[in-house]
């Protein structure tokens, strides 16, 4: 005859193992940023620039003269962060705000002709970046991944 106790080890064999925080998505989702920040650093310009700078300076060379709202709105960044990030970048040429002449409480950003060269120099080592993080991944998990993660950023985005 088993005890209580043997039957309780029994049952929780059947069951999975409590993972504690590794069964929460927003530790996952917070440490593979982690990840995909160090990776980056390692990869892209021996560190002189960040994720977002680089993701600021992609969408501006993609949409010149996006104000600095719209540009918030596209990186998930509130005002003062943006202004921020501009400033640094302004700071080092590669970069430049103006005031709209439509409207003089707007200024409308452009990435210069050396941030443009920089991020056609650096371009190689950001999709380096970009496969490493993925590299634990089959490229149908991969696809499925991405695919995933735009669904639940865009699912959410209004939060």
């Amino acid at each position: 005859m088993q005890t209580i106790g043997a039957a309780r080890r029994l049952v929780n064999r059947a069951e999975p193992p409590d993972r504690g925080i590794w069964d929460r998505p927003g530790f996952l989702v917070r440490r593979l940023h982690q990840l995909h920040v160090a990776l980056f650093l390692e990869e892209v310009a021996d560190g002189e620039v960040t994720p977002i700078q680089y993701g600021l300076l992609t969408i501006l060379s993609m949409q010149p003269g996006i104000d600095q709202f719209t540009l918030g709105e596209e990186l998930g960044l509130d005002r003062a962060n943006v202004a921020g990030i501009l400033k640094r970048l302004e700071a080092r040429g590669w970069v430049k705000r103006m005031v709209d002449a439509d409207n003089r409480r707007r200024k409308l950003c452009v990435v210069t002709p050396a941030g443009k060269a920089f991020l056609k120099a650096h371009d190689h080592e950001m999709q380096a970046s970009q496969q490493r993080l993925l590299a634990p991944l089959a490229a149908a998990d991969r696809r499925q991944f991405l695919a995933l993660l735009e669904r639940l950023v865009e699912g959410n985005n209004d939060s």
